[in-house]
């Protein structure tokens, strides 16, 4: 991923309006990061730290650089089993995964235009792509693909989900 400024960042945002993005907290890693770090980010996820129920999500895609805020889920997930993050495909124990509401409507008056998918509830895809971090007490599907192949994979899993909100905000 090449280096942004943080203007550019706040411009990507594709599921809210210029105001709502404005207000959007950006940890000081993404903003101070050198254009080294940013070249080994495959995309950027992050939680709001003073709403941990909120998190975002910015990737170049075939749109150019564009994000996405989520609302997290409150309710607890119940009973055991693995679930899977629909963006690396990892397994996680149910309280590992996540299920996300991604507005597909700028309006905050519009309650029901959204999405939901599972994804990792701490937002590191990218390190159990990379086999940097391993999710605790589930045993992962053996899979023959190099890590440039589940990269990809992941990338196209997340413009998957920029594809699926684009064609919902233009309804």
């Amino acid at each position: 991923m090449r280096s942004h400024s943080e203007s550019a960042l706040r411009k990507s945002f594709i599921n809210c309006s210029k105001g709502a993005a404005q207000r959007i907290n950006f940890p000081k890693e993404i903003l101070n990061a050198d254009p080294a770090v940013w070249e080994k980010q495959i995309f950027l996820s992050w939680s709001d730290p003073k709403s941990p129920q909120r998190a975002f999500l910015v990737a170049e895609t075939t749109s150019g650089l564009q994000g996405l805020v989520m609302e997290r889920n409150a309710a607890q997930v119940k009973g055991g089993g693995a679930r899977m993050c629909q963006i690396c495909l990892t397994l996680h124990s149910s309280s590992g995964v996540s299920l996300v509401s991604i507005p597909t409507s700028k309006s905050s008056q519009d309650k029901y235009g959204s999405i939901g998918t599972y994804i990792c509830s701490d937002l590191e895809c990218v390190a159990y792509t990379l086999g940097k971090k391993k999710p605790d007490g589930i045993r992962q599907m053996e899979e023959t693909l190099t890590p440039e192949e589940k990269i990809e994979r992941m990338l196209g899993n997340v413009q998957d989900i920029f594809t699926r909100v684009e064609e919902l905000l233009k309804k």
